[in-house]
């Protein structure tokens, strides 16, 4: 791309910055007299106590969304919850009680007023779900105002008075059976509402494993699929991640169908990953194929929205050990790219009876999938970045967080200002931040790889992180441990194992799938109990202000989640030793911190810090 296509990319992109720069805004402002308030309340304890019940506070937090997301609550009752507290906790002795809650029942009611009474809304732990009817009266999903999925009668009663377009939709549901005809055992990633599952029981599967992430939209196919398929005995639905599904299967199948998956477009609580960004990487694929009985088929069906996800799925199941050459047929359902990926395990996938296939609009693709592509965009569990068509460093991402960076520093400059020379005591707050927000990242995408991108590991993840955090305040409160500097060596060590580990799974691996977990999750977990000690002792000292330590520390945090987007070009891993370095100059601002204590407090210097 040349300078002027360049600039030309980027007036184009200037009203999205300005919608985010608005929108990042608002949020500040809704947040910014909330943590006026913690400010104050941080001053009304000792630093570390008061710390200590913030990270109590934070796991209830955690623990209470948890509760919601697993009812599926909708919003009104998340601002009731935390509206309702802030209402009692602050105006309960004021004049003004009265005028705050009659304000916040007139928003609540906006909230919860019913804008279409015909649609039926469900908030799943992923995503809005809006049920609504098709002109045939069957159900249409949409996720977020967008279409999402629907679902069709199929059932043989009735074939003879199916439309035009429940006919194609048929033979492309029922197109992975041409090459594996009354399978036993079935597997179908990305169930949904049941379309999938009722054509594997049309087409004589003995038995059929339906995985599918959302809860939601199985409970909709419960109810509203017109052939019931999740009803029949035959059928046994998994609420999982289908990685985390192929990882502890012990079953083979005749025929493992990915559906198309409808998470194209809705990120995980998993930072940059979507939420099946796992499910197609090289090594995930290779566990499912792993799975297929000798002979058995995997089809793998995509809406391509570019035509580099069908060069990474092609040469993903072209590089599949015993596998024979792929079939690439372009099938259109619910878009023109729409296309099926067919692999045999021992030997070539053949289509047979092409020509009628053809006849009603499909067409061979494989020689073109089957160029050459870039290696290094092949996506894999270190760079799970399966719809970026290479790796390309994220320009776009950097400029917009960016601009949330530059706001955000405008928004503290009278708490975060690094012309005063007491400023620089506050640094390896900053450093701190940045690197906690990378291992937590890690963490976060570790344990997602290992269990699933469920949001219920996700929740789980950020508890253990708060929980490692409170336990070494608590020792640092007690003094159990009083020397940061071998803190900082353990914690340095600890990235170093983690890196490697990172860099090596099947090097360090374990015949029980628990021991490889339990592996994880101790070199996950030892950075964050150590950084932990180092950020209490560090706040333990009666000459640091607590809320501006934690403005520093949040503002790293916030410098960290823009550097975690190195990820999309150089890996995962690479957040280790991105996070190395900021510890490491955490490490040597807090190495001797006392001149710049003295400068602002006008005494005499006492010496270094630990």
């Amino acid at each position: 791309m040349d300078r002027l296509d360049w600039l030309s990319l980027f007036a184009q992109s200037i009203p999205v910055y300005l919608l985010l720069a608005m929108s990042f805004v608002l949020c500040a402002c809704i947040c910014y007299p909330v943590g006026q308030l913690c400010g104050k309340l941080l001053h009304a304890t000792d630093a570390l106590k008061a710390y200590g019940l913030n990270l109590v506070g934070s796991i209830l937090g955690v623990l209470v969304l948890f509760v919601m997301s697993l009812f599926w609550l909708p919003p009104v009752i998340w601002f009731t919850a935390a509206g309702g507290i802030l209402l009692v906790f602050v105006l309960s002795r004021d004049v003004r009680s009265p005028i705050g809650i009659a304000s916040f029942c007139v928003l609540l009611t906006v909230l919860a007023w019913p804008v279409q009474p015909e649609t039926q809304r469900i908030y799943s732990p992923y995503q809005l779900l809006e049920r609504m009817a098709k002109s045939d009266g069957l159900m249409n999903i949409l996720s977020g105002g967008s279409y999402y999925q629907k679902v069709f009668n199929l059932a043989e009663s009735h074939r003879s008075i199916e439309a035009a377009e429940d006919r194609y939709v048929r033979t492309y549901y029922e197109f992975p059976f041409n090459f594996k005809t009354k399978p036993e055992r079935v597997a179908i990633v990305g169930a949904g509402s049941g379309n999938d599952v009722a054509a594997a029981l049309r087409m004589g599967a003995s038995h059929v494993d339906a995985i599918e992430i959302d809860p939601a939209i199985i409970h909709l196919g419960r109810s509203n699929h017109p052939e019931h398929p999740y009803d029949d005995p035959r059928v046994t639905v998994h609420i999982n991640d289908a990685r985390n599904f192929f990882r502890t299967a012990q079953q083979k199948y005749d025929l493992i169908i990915y559906g198309v998956l409808d998470s194209h477009t809705a990120l995980s609580h998993a930072s940059n990953l979507r939420v099946d960004s796992y499910v197609y990487t090289r090594e995930g694929i290779d566990e499912a194929f792993r799975l297929l009985k000798p002979d058995g088929v995997m089809s793998i069906a995509f809406a391509l929205p570019n035509e580099s996800l069908g060069f990474k799925l092609s040469h993903i199941l072209q590089g599949l050990p015993g596998a024979g050459k792929p079939l690439a047929i372009r099938v259109r359902y619910d878009s023109s790219t729409t296309t099926a990926f067919v692999v045999q395990k021992g030997r070539d996938a053949v289509l047979p009876n092409m020509e009628a296939f053809a006849a009603i609009g499909f067409t061979d693709v494989s020689q073109r999938y089957a160029q050459p592509y870039p290696e290094a965009s092949i996506p894999t569990d270190d760079w799970p970045f399966f719809y970026m068509v290479s790796r390309t460093y994220p320009t776009s991402y950097m400029i917009a967080l960016g601009m949330v960076m530059l706001l955000s520093t405008m928004f503290v400059r009278k708490t975060i200002s690094l012309n005063d020379p007491i400023e620089r005591g506050y640094l390896p707050f900053f450093f701190l931040g940045a690197g906690f927000m990378l291992v937590e990242t890690k963490a976060i995408t570790e344990l997602g790889l290992h269990l699933g991108g469920t949001w219920f590991v996700i929740a789980a993840t950020i508890i253990m992180v708060l929980v490692m955090a409170f336990l070494a305040n608590l020792i640092v409160q007690r003094n159990a441990f009083q020397r940061t500097n071998l803190a900082y060596v353990g914690l340095i060590i600890s990235l170093l194992v983690g890196y490697f580990y990172a860099r090596n799974h099947t090097l360090i691996a374990f015949a029980s799938p628990w021991a490889n977990l339990a592996l994880s999750g101790m070199l996950l977990t030892i950075p964050l109990f150590f950084s932990g000690i180092i950020f209490s002792s560090l706040i333990g000292r009666a000459s640091v202000n607590i809320s501006t330590a934690l403005a520093y520390n949040l503002m790293g945090a916030l410098f960290g989640g823009l550097m975690e987007y190195n990820s999309m070009y150089f890996g995962f891993a690479f957040l280790y030793l991105l996070a190395i370095g900021f510890y490491a100059l955490a490490w040597l601002f807090s190495r001797n911190p006392g001149i710049a204590w003295a400068r602002r407090l006008n005494i005499p210097r006492t010496g270094a810090a630990s």
